[in-house]
């Protein structure tokens, strides 16, 4: 994987590229990112199973989610749509790597960004808890726990994608002691996604 990116990126600086070849090197960059990213997040997994949660590592949540945010930016590709992040307790932390919060974050946003086509997508950070709210299609009540399960993808889901996402988030979360949860909006369209770290 990391010999594909480094020739997609290569390849992408070619003065000679048309059009069509340069989307077509941005998809496989991005299939080459998106396999990175979750076979990082498989391995993490077995890795704290087999040792289990380390404690030692404190985590500022804030600014774990202002990374994400910025690393999924590129994911917006000319949408109209916004990604505010508020942080309201800059105190919000947990006892677990950067990593993990990361792949966890990385998943809610990412869906948030993937089935948001115009609107809002909001990171709220307080209360022992950060909240991802969007302005998409929202979810229906009764699919909020089976979204959780392995191989199940939303209604609308573009491109391809194994449904493992929100699987490995409730893995992470159970292991750390967090609760993670998805609920549609009271206020609109859209879902909510939550973390509660106490």
């Amino acid at each position: 994987l990391a010999v594909i990116a480094s020739t997609t990126e290569l390849l992408q600086g070619s003065p000679d590229l048309t059009e069509k070849l340069s989307e077509r090197l941005k998809r496989i960059e991005r299939a080459s990112r998106q396999a990175t990213e979750l076979i990082e997040a498989l391995l993490l997994l077995s890795r704290a199973e087999r040792r289990g949660p380390t404690r030692g590592e404190t985590t500022e949540v804030g600014k774990v989610a202002a990374d994400v945010i910025e690393s999924q930016r590129p994911q917006v590709r000319g949408k109209p749509l916004t990604i505010e992040l508020a942080v309201q307790d800059q105190a919000v932390s947990v006892n677990a790597p950067a990593s993990v919060l990361a792949v966890a974050l990385t998943n809610l946003i990412g869906n948030a960004i993937k089935y948001t086509l115009e609107g809002t997508v909001r990171v709220e950070v307080g209360d022992g808890r950060i909240e991802v709210i969007d302005t998409g299609p929202g979810i229906k009540p009764e699919d909020a726990e089976r979204l959780f399960q392995r191989g199940v993808r939303g209604e609308g889901a573009g491109g391809s994608g194994a449904g493992l996402g929100l699987a490995i988030v409730r893995r992470l979360c159970e292991l750390y002691g967090w609760d993670v949860s998805m609920r549609p909006r009271d206020d609109g369209n859209g879902a909510v996604a939550c973390i509660k770290f106490s």
